[in-house]
């Protein structure tokens, strides 16, 4: 069988002559050994990074994005090509400090000329498509609607550290009727027509006007009265949940899709009262502006690049939430027998954050990046909690989960959920990202609970690594060693992290 070499970017430098070898090695003990890389400024040296790196004539960095943090780190996130195409789920990000590169994230991919014979593909992308919707099609009947398709060349290294020329297919699509909202991702083969990998990319979760908000749970409660009033835009005597730039709020009114921004006539909003729930618009408007204005207090971004968009009242009777990161948008459904109305303040924080990582680290939403991408969401929903509340309960849904005293998730005691897991020892392949998540948010729940810690510090320390450090491969043991890095730059006390990882089977001493 060919084989790929799949390694760190220090093995290249360091390690050359193991050229059969796909081996992993701990960025930050070897970096002591790289005085060349870190004597580099990478600023338009990305020719004289790929020749440090061992990489592949044939394949080149391109620079995603470049960004200069308060701490006067230089943040460099590439991406590979390989003769023009994107090696898919593989980023590199590169910190400078002084001038210098100080630590390196990611891993690079050399030899994938000795897998890759050509980069002409067998087919188009329109066929591409058609196996893709054709593989949707046996697997889930129905009749389906498509929209935001996307077919696009990579280069794709599977299980076996075979790199193979595929078409990256993705698109949003919808049962005719509404509610069953997916949004699938398959890598197919650009000769022979496999479908290699594949996996749901919906980031699902099962979980100044005035008007009522809440629900039966929660009790009623007024903005303007017991909480201040939301932002709208105001003209003309009418009011519209179209705040340019931030939040805008659609009232899908039971349908799949939409996109007109909800308005009504003066400064109070009662429409509608539905599942237990007094007003999910207004909830959705005033909790949307609470995460945006989250991200921009604390850290000087916006969540998303572009403007926030929920749709509420998505489909009738529909028990979940989700981003469409094609879409660009956040639906919520209203519930049925579980759940009320799923726009609850730590919900919309999970799902735009799903956006946040698309946007910043893109970890994949499989295996453990799937996991730790999952988790970053819960945790950015406690962090709105603490943003818009101070204080935490570290229950995931708790508001909109009908029976009393039950959470979708228990960040606390993960495995209180009957099938989260806490601790590395218990993770297998297979596990779905929301249960895998566990392992992460127990780590934010032991951090954010620590002396001399709170909810923002330990959320401060994840936004960086989900910033400048995780990449799409990130792994649990490499994105721990990624938060404790950030915790030092910080200036945080690294003791409880060191902790925290320790308690879920993650040794960051050694």
């Amino acid at each position: 069988m060919r084989k790929l070499w799949m390694m760190f970017f220090v093995l290249a430098v360091v390690c050359a002559s193991l050229a059969n070898a796909a081996e992993k090695i701990d960025l930050r003990q070897a970096l002591d050994v790289m005085s060349k890389v870190r004597e580099l400024k990478t600023s338009g040296n990305e020719a004289v990074l790929c020749s440090l790196l061992r990489l592949d004539s044939n394949t080149t960095l391109n620079l995603l994005k470049r960004e200069k943090d308060n701490l006067n780190f230089t943040h460099s996130r590439y991406e590979m090509l390989y003769e023009g195409i994107p090696v898919w789920g593989h980023s590199i990000v590169v910190s400078e400090s002084q001038d210098s590169v100080s630590v390196m994230y990611g891993e690079a991919i050399s030899g994938i000329s000795r897998d890759i014979l050509s980069t002409k593909p067998g087919y188009d992308t329109k066929k591409a498509m058609a196996i893709a919707k054709k593989h949707h099609a046996q697997k889930n009947r129905a009749e389906w609607v498509y929209e935001h398709e996307s077919s696009r060349l990579v280069v794709f290294v599977d299980n076996n550290n075979v790199a193979r020329l595929g078409y990256e297919v993705t698109f949003f699509a919808d049962a005719k009727d509404g509610g069953k909202p997916t949004e699938p991702m398959y890598i197919i083969d650009a000769q022979t027509q496999e479908v290699v990998f594949n996996y749901e990319n919906l980031n699902t979760e099962t979980a100044k006007a005035n008007g009522p908000g809440g629900n039966e749970k929660t009790g009623k409660y007024l903005y303007g009265a017991n909480y201040p009033g939301f932002e709208v835009v105001y003209a003309n005597e009418k009011s519209t949940m179209n705040v340019p730039g931030k939040v805008q709020v659609v009232n899908l009114n039971h349908a799949s899709s939409g996109s007109t921004p909800y308005s009504f006539a003066g400064l109070e909003n009662t429409h509608k009262s539905i599942n237990g729930a007094f007003c999910p618009l207004n909830d959705a408007q005033a909790f949307g502006m609470a995460v945006f204005n989250m991200y921009t207090d604390w850290y000087g971004v916006p969540p998303l690049k572009s403007q926030m968009i929920l749709k509420i009242h998505y489909s009738t009777n529909y028990e979940n939430a989700f981003y469409s990161s094609f879409g660009g948008f956040m639906a919520f459904g209203d519930g049925k027998d579980r759940f009320y109305p799923l726009v609850s303040l730590d919900v919309v924080s999970h799902e735009a954050a799903h956006g946040f990582t698309r946007e910043n680290s893109n970890l994949t939403y499989s295996a453990q990046s799937g996991g730790i991408n999952e988790s970053f969401s819960d945790i950015a929903g406690e962090a709105a909690e603490y943003y818009l509340m101070g204080k935490n309960d570290f229950e995931v849904g708790a508001t909109i989960f009908k029976v009393q005293g039950k959470a979708l998730r228990y960040m606390y005691n993960p495995p209180l959920d009957g099938k989260s897991i806490g601790h590395v020892s218990n993770y297998t392949s297979s596990m779905d990202v929301h249960y895998s998540s566990g392992v992460y948010n127990k780590v934010f729940y032991l951090m954010a609970t620590a002396s001399g810690w709170n909810t923002k510090k330990a959320f401060d320390v994840f936004v960086r690594c989900n910033r400048f450090k995780w990449t799409s491969s990130t792994n649990y043991s490499t994105g721990a060693v990624a938060t404790l890095d950030a915790t030092k730059e910080l200036g945080y006390d690294t003791t409880a992290v060191i902790k925290a990882f320790q308690e879920v089977g993650i040794n960051l001493s050694k």
